[in-house]
């Protein structure tokens, strides 16, 4: 594990810094050059494993191809660009105050520990994790190559952080991975912190309102890929304002290769690259520099052209590029307009209504009762229970930081993003984790004119951040820190103790035969299993054809056939109420003997299929 965290903070640091020589062509400042430069190389690299998993490489010959064709690349770039030397000369600036002195410190433990909470194995409360953005590169890996894993539909997103994951684990190494998603998260950091220093400002507000956001944090050790998308849309913001402040095209060209890599994050990304698109346009017409709108437009299409790919596979595969969404207009494989609707009515169970009303309230909801905007992903200090994703009270303190003077005029049109996003975000889908690309945005066009507040008001909301900052290093100590001795020590009694349904998987990896399949119900955290299996509720897919089987001896047949010789349930999931008549067909099966309980444990069911 600590060898794991040392090779992916090695493969980030080279990158950055290669990477680095070539941003520092656009700006002389030092962490503006980290943060672009390791996202390029990082966006790079993850293209790279895509291509070299496409043609049956999806291995450890096929990492150690990625990191070697990625530093061709940057090289070549370098040259190309005629790159710069890092400026060094800037790394230990001279701080104003004792107390800005105290917020970078802060920063650095923030940082420092979310780095060593990558140590960590993927637990419980990792559920995207285990569910997808790990276990499709896992099974990317078994094959060989990258396959169509129809049963999942997550598979299909845009998986750009997803295939730097594939190469943290073909080097053999979950904490490997982990970095990765750290990395995202430490150069977001940086990007608004160079933003607020590159306009005469202290970035070290910044870094601390972005890390203080406790959601943001246990991020940075999750291997999720929210953080990539932060990453990759405010660097494309931050470009976007440096190109019409200076005039400079190749500035615009930069930011659409960023929000190129953003789109290759997440579907969410298009509402951005829209966004950003309309509101560049408007602030060049406001600044009368419309001969760069042209260049905008290039640009926005080269954004298109790098993250293309993934939808085009999509349409490839499925029929519909954003699968599983847009169903009504794409429609899609193994898919049916009953599941859409059941999806968008899961997605609509987020947040505290659509009501004008609650868009008002909603900042306040995310800071202070941030439980219906989140999975329940939480922990116990003492006996009590600490929801993790939460905004925090940095973010909710802004406007009266506003309010007391602290604001930029040319900053107006990307706050005007954050504000469009988050209407966007309020009626699209209320989860947490989809807002967090706001805040580096806020952090950076939010604080560039703090010089402007009262010396009071910019104390006042530093301590606010301070204090903010001091209870995430808290609650993320005491809930993961205490924890890492146990998984440095024996990894299996860390596994056993975080994650509910583990043992019941190592149960299922004891079986004698490797090939007998699983068919997960109630779960979809498949991760540690290492035979086949599928999710088998109905809403996930349609490969098992529930609608023609009338009874479980059906459902058993299809099981011999296809391999299928093990049922899991979560019962902590399954709901309750009358049976939907898919899952009848299971407990007929399980009624007339045709399954029989082999395990029972924690709430966890492994029903076996009698020959």
């Amino acid at each position: 594990m600590v060898a794991g965290v040392a090779l992916g903070l090695a493969i980030c640091a080279v990158a950055t810094l290669v990477g680095g020589r070539i941003a520092a062509k656009f700006t002389q400042n030092l962490l503006e050059q980290l943060a672009f430069g390791g996202a390029l190389a990082l966006g790079i690299l993850a293209y790279w494993m895509a291509g070299f998993a496409a043609v049956g490489l999806a291995s450890r010959t096929g990492a150690l191809l990625g990191l070697i064709a990625t530093l061709g690349t940057l090289w070549g770039l370098n040259w190309l660009l005629r790159g710069r030397p890092l400026s060094w000369h800037e790394a230990c600036p001279h701080f104003r105050t004792p107390f800005e002195l105290l917020l970078i410190t802060m920063a650095w433990l923030l940082v420092l520990l979310s780095l060593a909470l990558c140590m960590l194995p993927p637990d419980g409360n990792e559920w995207d994790a285990l569910a997808y953005h790990l276990a499709f590169p896992k099974l990317y890996l078994q094959t060989g190559r990258t396959v169509e894993i129809p049963f999942m539909h997550q598979s299909y997103f845009p998986p750009l952080q997803d295939m730097l994951y594939l190469l943290g684990l073909a080097l053999g190494s979950e904490s490997a991975a982990k970095v990765m998603h750290w990395a995202m998260g430490t150069l977001t950091v940086l990007g608004a912190a160079g933003f607020v220093q590159r306009h005469g400002g202290s970035g070290a507000y910044a870094a601390v309102l972005v890390l203080g956001v406790p959601a943001f944090l246990w991020q940075m050790f999750s291997a999720y890929a929210d953080l990539a998308t932060a990453l990759y849309t405010s660097l494309a913001l931050f470009g976007l304002a440096h190109a019409i402040r200076e005039r400079a095209p190749w500035w615009v060209w930069l930011a659409g290769v960023m929000m190129g890599f953003a789109l290759a994050t997440k579907y969410t990304a298009l509402l951005a690259w829209g966004l950003w698109g309309l509101i560049g346009i408007g602030w060049l017409w406001h600044e009368r520099a419309m001969p760069l709108a042209r260049t905008l437009a290039l640009s926005g299409l080269l954004a298109v052209a790098l993250g293309s790919p993934w939808y085009l596979r999509n349409w490839m595969w499925t029929g519909n590029p954003v699968y599983p969404f847009a169903y009504a207009l794409f429609g899609g494989k193994n898919w049916s307009q009953e599941q859409a609707e059941a999806y968008r009515h899961d997605q609509l169970k987020f947040g505290m209504g659509r009501e004008p009303a609650m868009l008002v309230l909603a900042p306040w909801h995310l800071a202070a009762t941030p439980a219906p905007f989140a999975d329940p992903i939480g922990a116990a200090v003492g006996e009590r229970v600490f929801l993790l994703p939460t905004l925090g009270a940095g973010v909710l303190a802004l406007p009266s930081l506003w309010l007391a003077g602290g604001t930029a005029p040319a900053m107006g049109y990307l706050l005007s993003f954050a504000a469009l996003n988050f209407v966007g975000w309020f009626y699209l889908m209320q989860q947490i984790r989809y807002l967090l690309l706001v805040v580096p945005v806020l952090g950076g066009a939010g604080l560039v004119g703090m010089a402007n507040a009262s010396a009071w008001a910019r104390y006042s909301f530093g301590a606010v951040l301070l204090l903010q900052a001091g209870f995430t290093l808290w609650l993320m100590s005491s809930v993961y820190l205490t924890q890492v001795p146990l998984a440095l020590r024996d990894r299996e009694a860390y596994l056993m103790r975080r994650l509910q349904t583990y043992p019941a998987i190592q149960f299922l990896n004891a079986q004698p035969d490797p090939h007998a399949g699983v068919i997960l119900l109630d779960e979809t955290r498949g991760y540690y299993l290492n035979r086949p299996y599928v999710w088998g509720n109905a809403g996930h897919h349609r490969l098992i054809p529930y609608e023609s089987m009338r009874s479980g001896a059906a459902l058993t047949q299809w099981m011999r056939q296809h391999g299928y010789r093990y049922v899991l349930i979560n019962r902590r999931f399954t709901p309750a109420g009358a049976p939907e008549a898919w899952r009848a067909l299971y407990y007929d099966a399980i009624a007339q003997g045709w399954l029989t309980l082999v395990y029972a444990e924690r709430g966890v069911e492994v029903y076996q299929l009698v020959e």
